[in-house]
């Protein structure tokens, strides 16, 4: 080793030591909710929704006003715990400008600023209570409701957190620090798929989706054996069923023996949650709007398709202008939505007439694609794997589809 690694060493291992005692400090402390520091608001760019803010690691947990200090300092100690003693995880999710914003009962995902420009709001407000970050959106959000276990939360039976901090993880830091943890991640979930290990769940979607349902297993809190969930929802089940994604999770979260457990079912009482009653906080309720639009969205009522599109009709499959796509440079947004009860594929049919770029869509599931008009694709029933029908993309600038069992 050279006297310039040796001194790269040494600095990192005294900055790794001193922010090793930050955290401990922090969580025996009970983590202290301040106002946003200037200088943390320039780094990060934030908006002045941002008024509180807990420090984990020189990691930042913003809410605004209406933000319970409770949810603000439970989610810094869950995030203390998922990355054990991964320190440099958190200092390059910093470095990235990531940020996790809490979302009061009362506010929905498109009050948090970063994700503000995500249309139509309605649908957005509705479909989740949490996202993950991406360099162009660098805010990853979760529930106060989910975060505290207050009455009403829409997600009860799992921590909405855990799987979204996982997002941010693989996304915003991992990738940074480790650039061929993508492709380990790949292979890890095209063998996964291959063995039909997360068949029919929101696992086999794609691989970020596959690395943060394992990671929530992992710790402990997924759901099991409903719409979008299987058998596996612990750490046993998943080592047992899936040993390949359990050895990625070890190599690059550390050996954690953490576990979730809700804060009401700790045997510990946290020093961060002192005088914190759930008893008394106000159940989170949907507003009868996202409600209402839910439903017709689900009827087909509604779309995220913009005005003016065209509506897509399916053809035989044989018919020769469905054979192969046509060259195109013009654009053409394709938003598909599946009403049917199946699973399907949508699949773009190449030049030579051969499928490629599959994306599984099941019931309800929602799929927005760029793409050229002129370009042939193909929808097929993966249960059946049969072909259901093909469309050319249309001399439009969007166009929509909503599959149906008729």
């Amino acid at each position: 080793m050279n006297q310039g690694s040796l001194a790269h060493s040494s600095l990192f291992f005294v900055a790794t030591a001193l922010l090793s005692q930050s955290l401990s400090f922090s969580q025996s402390d009970g983590f202290h909710v301040t106002s946003v520091p200037t200088e943390v608001r320039r780094h990060l760019g934030l908006s002045d929704f941002y008024q509180k803010r807990v420090e984990v690691g020189n990691f930042s947990v913003l809410g605004s006003n209406r933000v319970s200090d409770f949810a603000l300092k439970e989610a810094a100690f869950l995030i203390h715990q998922m990355v054990g003693g991964k320190y440099e995880l958190l200092s390059t999710l910093n470095q990235n400008k990531t940020r996790f914003a809490v979302m009061a009962r009362n506010e929905f995902t498109t009050d948090v600023p970063e994700h503000s420009d995500l249309h139509p709001s309605l649908y957005w407000d509705r479909r989740a209570r949490g996202l993950g970050a991406t360099p162009s959106r660098p805010a990853v959000s979760c529930g106060e409701e989910n975060l505290l276990c207050i009455d009403g939360d829409p997600y009860d039976t799992e921590n909405i957190l855990i799987h979204e901090f996982a997002h941010a993880l693989h996304e915003m830091a991992i990738k940074t620090l480790f650039p061929q943890f993508q492709a380990e991640l790949d292979e890890c979930f095209r063998l996964a798929i291959e063995e039909k290990i997360w068949e029919g769940t929101y696992a086999s979607i794609n691989s970020a989706e596959y690395w943060a349902e394992c990671v929530q297993s992992w710790f402990d809190t997924n759901r099991e054996n409903d719409n979008d969930h299987g058998r596996i929802n612990t750490r046993e089940e998943l080592i047992a069923n899936d040993p390949r994604i359990t050895r990625l999770i070890r190599r690059y979260l550390g050996e954690n023996q953490w576990r979730y457990q809700k804060p009401h079912q700790r045997k510990t009482k946290c020093k961060h949650l002192e005088g914190f009653d759930s008893g008394k906080e106000k159940a989170f309720e949907w507003p009868d709007q996202l409600v209402q639009w839910k439903e017709k969205f689900e009827q087909g009522k509604v779309s995220l398709a913009p005005p003016g599109s065209a509506e897509i009709i399916l053809i035989d499959p044989k018919e020769a202008k469905v054979l192969k796509s046509n060259f195109s440079r013009k654009r053409c947004r394709l938003y598909v939505h599946n009403l049917s009860e199946q699973t399907i594929a949508l699949e773009w049919i190449d030049f030579e007439g051969k499928a490629k770029q599959t994306k599984t869509l099941r019931n309800q599931d929602h799929a927005e694609i760029n793409t050229f008009t002129g370009h042939v694709w193909e929808i097929r029933n993966v249960q059946k794997d049969k072909v259901v029908g093909r469309f050319v993309m249309p001399e439009n600038k969007s166009a929509e589809l909503n599959v149906t069992d008729r």
